[in-house]
């Protein structure tokens, strides 16, 4: 019975912990289920509308001289007079003065040559003269042949003398014009060198003149932008093209033409390098060298939707709202505008004319999740 008794006692334990258990399940409260409202996410939504789209190129070049002559002397001499445009930066018109070389030993020189071409002229005169009287008693039997053949000879001789005093006189009236150097077409002098006095050598600078009627920009395009629009069948060439030069606080504004594309690639950016002529304007405050921002029309993309690229999920999806709720459609992205994305419709359910795009960036973005226009 000790046995029995001493046995017994954990089964007991055993018995009276199950039964604590069992009880304290039974009269434990119980939880009511609790219905959360569901979640409403606000978006802000932009109604599509499909048209044809032609972004704008934002780029950045640099004005270059489209024409740029280097002015030397082209006769040695002191300079004696010089034009009243004739200063750095200075505007002058085709043909004015800019510096006058002491032409006294040019003018000189011009007399003599014309005295000398008179002298030969009257000298030509006399020998046919006496060709004429030759040729006579030569008829008469009065002179030999070889008399005859002399005065001819002396005629040929002073004809080509003339001919070299006419030369002479040409060149010393080139020289003389030359001693007055003249702006070749209206712009602006640069690099002015010298001033009254100076005594300058043939072929001594005296300035640049850079025509400001052509002057040009030039700006890369990468190779996705220039293949992007080539692939298009549009030409670049012949495109019209915005040019802003940032002058302080004033923004000026010119229009250009796309003139002609760059022999090589650029090899700083890989680019393609093109050029273009700003619309003439002599009196422009624009000058070479200047860093300007270029717009230049993209490819044109035909029956487009237009969208802020926050409105793109993944890469080929957005939501329209219906019935506030998020439907999904799957899209093609043609292309860009900027930060706008471009995209067709060809899955169905498409995107349709007025449909409420969402563009708001939500983490539980998915079809049927409730949403509340704002």
């Amino acid at each position: 019975d000790l046995l029995r008794a001493v046995l017994s006692r954990p089964l007991l334990l055993i018995a009276s912990t199950i039964a604590i258990v069992v009880i304290m399940f039974a009269t434990r409260p119980q939880l009511a289920p609790v219905d959360l409202p569901e979640r409403v996410w606000p978006v802000e939504v932009f109604a599509v509308e499909q048209g044809d789209e032609q972004p704008v190129l934002e780029l950045f070049g640099e004005v270059v001289a489209g024409r740029r002559s280097e002015l030397r002397a082209l006769v040695p001499g002191s300079i004696v007079e010089v034009g009243p445009g004739f200063r750095e930066g200075g505007f002058v018109e085709a043909g004015e003065l800019l510096v006058q070389i002491d032409p006294f030993d040019y003018r000189n020189n011009v007399a003599e040559q014309t005295a000398l071409l008179a002298e030969a002229q009257a000298s030509l005169e006399t020998r046919r003269r006496d060709l004429a009287r030759v040729r006579e008693l030569y008829a008469e039997n009065n002179i030999s042949e070889q008399a005859l053949d002399d005065a001819q000879l002396a005629v040929e001789q002073q004809q080509a003398t003339l001919e070299q005093r006419r030369i002479g006189l040409e060149r010393a009236k080139r020289a003389l014009r030359d001693s007055r150097l003249t702006a070749p077409y209206a712009g602006v002098l640069s690099g002015v060198s010298v001033d009254l006095g100076k005594r300058l050598g043939v072929n001594d600078k005296v300035a640049d003149v850079i025509d400001t009627a052509r002057l040009e920009v030039f700006f890369t395009l990468s190779n996705a932008q220039f293949g992007r629009i080539i692939e298009s069948g549009e030409q670049i060439v012949g495109r019209a093209i915005e040019v802003f030069w940032q002058v302080g606080n004033d923004t000026l504004s010119y229009q250009a033409t796309v003139e002609r594309v760059g022999a090589e690639i650029d090899s700083t950016t890989g680019g393609v390098v093109l050029y273009a002529t700003i619309d003439p304007d002599t009196q422009t405050l624009l000058r070479p060298g200047a860093f300007v921002r270029v717009r230049m029309p993209d490819k044109k993309y035909p029956q487009v939707f237009r969208v802020p690229e926050s409105a793109l999920y993944g890469s080929d999806t957005v939501y329209v709202v219906k019935d506030n709720r998020l439907a999904a459609r799957t899209i093609t992205i043609a292309g860009y505008a900027g930060d706008d994305v471009l995209f067709t419709s060809r899955i169905e359910p498409l995107v349709r004319n007025g449909d409420q795009v969402v563009i708001t960036q939500i983490r539980e973005g998915g079809e049927g999740v409730k949403v509340e226009v704002r």
